[in-house]
Parts: structure tokens; sequence; C-alpha cells
């Protein structure tokens, strides 16, 4: 039984090869040889690993009731199933370009099938059809491995176990051998392979001496194809040369009630002269995902499709096209998380990576020392874009002789919080952290007005993501473990000048400010659907919702729920705290838009 397993198993393989041709019909064939050499070997191999992820279910099988009968039925069961999940899997990739999620199993569990694919009769004849073809397939073929494994055939399965073994350890080596190499043109192809996990040993590559040391981003190996269809047309700017100045501030976890007289008394006086967003969203609840929206306005979901390809954002395209100086400097590395491959990828050689001070208090009080000496060093007539990005609220770190919020925790241990956890100490921590911060932004302004600068520079200042001081009661401490708007709520101060300044309480996210900086700093016309998820942040119209990102999830925030949808295909319906809402069902408009959002940007 276990000898037909595998030679069923086998033949099925060769099923899911032909199911999952349309995968490659939606990918723009790769363009150089070690690439079509990678997908060679890495799409059977991919389809192989398939159809064995059902042996150890099939093995049970055998275990709990080995007779020929039942192996059958549960075998053909099975293969049916992962063929026909394969095969809806790829309909819905050609429509949205993402594999199967558990926002869509939830759509067409509740019965919203057609905003997923449209449904007609004819659509459930075929199925049936199908349906009744692949079984009658499984079972001929079932009859035909019993058959086969009647006569002496070991050196058959022998020599094809070897075979199908290589095709899928060549293929992951390859990828391991391309991820640390930069070489997107086997990179990018990852995404059209479903449940696809590819292997990466950076290190291990650099000690086998098959990479090197990434210090340059000359050496990035590219090929002309993309997976991206990013923006989707060419856009359109005005010509005149650029004369404001760009200063992007970014506080890691700074929540949204972190922007007070008392905690950051500097930034708050600006405020006062500024366009001050009040409900504000990150793009992400981790820092990759809310720097990642920052810079290219759109949802986190792109991320990785972005890092394959190493492809660098319009907004910073056009700040190398108008030849802006840039200084862009960061308390934590700059290649954890890998912005060095996504938003700086392009500018990689002329940008410090690291700090080499030390710690996050001391990187903070360095880059500011840099920055001034950056601004003291401006021509006038030369426009500049600075980035600053602060870390000390990540780890609640100050300096002793800066610490006006008492009582504070003087150790933060992660492992001893706990609901019973008295959370002010903590957070007046926290709160040190951000006021001594703000006192470095604050001699930063002194430079900018020093300099006569501030009349002709743009300030922006927000957070990459909040953070939760257990504030739900649910034992949530820091960022990444929800979406709620304690995680993901951060403070946006916008100093434009020749702007009158306003308060403003409409709903905005990060992946906002590219469009504005796309409109207001370059005057360009062209719309920012074609380049961004986000939208003029200065457009008050009623935004049914935002979409937050995280490793493998993200979530739908409405103004009465939060939609979270996990990894393993299941649907959280939460009100505001975080707490599940009885009864409450998906809204089929809300997440249309939400997949044509996360799809818009592949090439088709």
């Amino acid at each position: 039984m276990v000898n037909w397993t595998l030679w069923f198993l086998a033949l099925n393989s060769a099923i899911l090869m032909l199911v999952s041709l349309n995968f490659l019909k939606a990918m723009t064939p790769p363009d150089t040889a070690i690439a079509k050499v990678f997908l060679t070997l890495a799409y059977p191999g991919h389809c192989i690993s398939l159809s064995f992820y059902l042996l150890p279910l099939i093995a049970l099988a055998i275990l709990v009731y080995p007779t020929r009968r039942f192996l059958f039925t549960v075998s053909i069961c099975l293969e049916t199933a992962l063929i026909l999940l394969v095969t809806v899997d790829s309909l819905v990739f050609a429509q949205y370009r993402f594999h199967l999620n558990g926002m869509i199993w939830n759509l067409l569990k509740s019965g919203a099938a057609k905003d997923i694919l449209p449904i007609t009769t004819m659509l459930w004849v075929v199925l049936a059809i199908s349906i009744s073809v692949i079984l009658l397939v499984e079972l001929f073929l079932a009859h035909f491995c019993w058959r086969w494994i009647q006569t002496e055939r070991k050196h058959y399965g022998k020599a094809l176990a070897a075979f199908s073994l290589l095709l899928i350890v060549a293929g992951h080596f390859m990828h391991a051998w391309a991820d640390a190499n930069h070489y997107t043109a086997i990179t990018r192809q990852v995404r059209y392979l479903p449940a696809y996990k590819p292997l990466t040993m950076k290190h291990m590559m650099v000690r086998l001496g098959l990479a090197v040391e990434r210090k340059k981003d000359d050496l990035r190996l590219e090929s002309g194809t993309s997976a991206l269809r990013y923006p989707l047309e060419t856009i359109r700017c005005s010509s005149q040369p650029a004369k404001t100045n760009l200063l992007l501030i970014v506080i890691d976890s700074w929540r949204f009630d972190a922007l007070t007289p008392e905690i950051t008394p500097n930034i708050w006086r600006l405020s006062k002269e500024s366009w001050r967003f009040d409900n504000h969203f990150s793009s992400g609840n981790a820092t990759r995902f809310g720097i990642f929206g920052i810079f290219y306005g759109l949802y986190g979901t792109y991320w990785h499709s972005m890092l394959a390809e190493e492809k660098s954002p319009v907004l910073m395209r056009e700040f190398e096209k108008r030849q802006y100086r840039m200084k862009i400097l960061a308390s934590a590395p700059l290649f954890n998380p890998e912005f060095d491959r996504t938003v700086f990828s392009d500018i990689r050689n002329s940008i410090e990576l690291r700090q080499t001070s030390g710690g996050s208090v001391e990187n903070d009080r360095v880059i500011t020392e840099k920055m001034i000496s950056f601004i003291d060093s401006t021509p006038n007539d030369a426009p500049f874009f600075g980035f600053m990005f602060f870390d000390s609220p990540h780890v609640a770190g100050h300096p002793d002789e800066i610490a006006p919020f008492q009582p504070e925790l003087k150790d933060v241990n992660h492992l001893t919080l706990n609901n019973n956890t008295d959370p002010v100490p903590y957070v007046n921590r926290y709160k040190n952290a951000v006021f001594y911060n703000d006192r470095l932004i604050g001699k930063v302004f002194e430079q900018l007005k020093k300099r006569n600068l501030l009349d002709n520079t743009v300030i922006m200042i927000t957070g990459d993501h909040g953070e939760e001081f257990n504030d739900l009661k649910m034992n949530y401490w820091g960022h990444v473990g929800n979406f709620a708007h304690f995680q993901t709520q951060t403070p946006l101060v916008v100093h434009w000048p020749g702007k009158s300044p306003e308060i403003l309480t409409h709903t905005t996210s990060h992946l906002d400010i590219v469009p504005t900086l796309m409109k207001e700093l370059f005057a360009c016309e062209t719309d920012s659907s074609k380049f961004s998820n986000g939208r003029h942040l200065m457009d008050k119209s009623l935004r049914p919702y935002v979409l937050i990102s995280s490793w493998d999830t993200f979530s739908t925030n409405e103004p009465d729920r939060i939609t979270v949808v996990q990894k393993s295909g299941e649907i959280d319906i939460l009100d505001s705290s975080y707490r599940p809402l009885a009864g409450a069902k998906m809204r089929p408009d809300i997440s249309k838009s939400a997949m044509e959002g996360m799809g818009r940007f592949y090439a088709r």
C-alpha cells in the first residue's frame, strides 16, 4: 500500500504540473538562461512537493484501516480536492495576482462567490464536469498504479525518487543562491508558485564563497522582466526645477497619544503652525510595513514582491531625477529590515547603512548631529531631502539625566509582563524616550531656523507604528500583536510653508503621504491610483476602511469594526476593543475593494 501511494502521488504530480500551467501564463517569461534553468527545476519540483504534502494523511489512512478500497477512496478524494484547490487558486490568481487567502475563502463560504469569480450556470456545469472527469482520471490512475506495482519495478521507483529529490533540492538551492546574490530574475518567480516556501541562507552562501557581502547597489543582478507593473503608467510631473526641501522624521513606536505639550514640546509647538492629523493610521503594525507605506504609498502586502525585485519607490526616483541632495540617517541598521534593498535600493552605495556608535540612545544623538551638519552645509540654491529614523522609543531608552516622567521602570523584561502588571512605570519610561527624541528633533528645528530654511522646507513627522501597554487588557505589549488603534495609530504633523495650520480629524493613512508629496512637491498630474493605494492627505471624503499589513496577516479597519485575515485562513471580525463581534459577517464590497488594491500593481 505504501508503494502504491508513492506511485499514485508521483503520477498526480504530473497532473498538477498541467493544472499549474495557468500560473505560468500570468508570468512574464524569464529572459536569462539561469532564470530559465531555475524555472525548469523549481516548477516540476514544487508540483511534486505539492502532491506529496498528502502523504502523511494517506499514510494515516493505511494505519487506521488498511484495505485497498478505503485507501483508494481516501487518496482519490484528497487528490481531487488538491487539484480543484490549485485550479481555483489559478483562476483567482489570474484575476487578482495573489493566491487564495482567508478573505476569499470566507467570501466563498458566505455566498459572495460572485464577487471573486463570475458565477454563471455554465460555470457550474463546467465545474461539475471537471470534478467528474478528475474523479474518473483518479480512479483510472489508482487501478493503473495497483497493477503497476504487481510486477518487480523497484529500480524505476528508486530512479524516479532520486530524480524528484534532485529537482526539489536544486530548485531551492538556486533560490538560496539568487537571494544571497540579489538575483531578482529568479527571486521574482517565487510568487507564481502556489504555497512555495523557498530556501534562503545568505550567511551560508557567503561562507561557501557563493555570494559576497553586499556593499554597493551596483552588485544587484537584474533582468528586464518584472512581476510588477509599478507604476501603472509613466508619471507626468512639472518640469520646473525643484525648490522646496523635504525633511521626513519618523519616530519608532510613536503612538497617537504621545504628541502632547508635555511629552513632545518641540513637535507640539511646530504642530500649532502645521497640519495635524489626529486620526492617522500606519500602513502596518511593524516597522518594515510602516516605512514601506510611507515611501511607496502601497499596501504592505506588496513588500515581499518589491524586496524580491529590489524595486525602488517612485518617490525616491523623483528625488533622484530632480537631483535632490539626500541625507538618509537611521539609528537602526537600514539592512534589517531590508530598506537597502527596497526603499533605498537605487542609492544604497551613497548612504550610511548603519551607525557604529552603539545603542539606540547614542545613535539617535549621532544621527541628529549628522543631520545638523548636513543642513549647515547645504547650499541655499540646492534642494535637499533629509530622512531621520529615531529608535529610542522602540527600546524605551533614554539618557539617565533626561527622565521627567516618574516613576519609571528601570529595566524592561517582557517575559514578566502580564495582565496584572502596572503599566504606568513602563509607560513613563516610554514617554521619557519620546521626550528625549523630541529634544533632539528640536535641535534640528533650531538649525533650520538658523539657516532661514523653515520657510522653504516641508517637515513631516510621524511614527512607523504605534505601541501598546496592555491598553486592551488582553496582555498585548509592544507592537505586531494586533491591529487595534494602539498599535497602528500614530501622530502625523506636516509643516508646509505657505499652508494654513489646521487640525484634521478625517481618517488618513501612511499610504497618503506619497500621493500628497507627488502632487504638492512635484506638481505631478498623474492620478495617484496609478502609483499608490493612497490618496491626498487633505481628501476629507468618507474613507470606508484602511488596510494595515503585518508579516503574513492584514486587516481592514473600518469605523465600526476590524476585520483580520489570518494566515491560517481564519477571519476575525472584531470591535474597537478587539473583542469578537457576535454574528458579524464580512462585507463583500470592502473585501473586493481590498483584493483589487492588493493585486492592482502586478503585471498582467
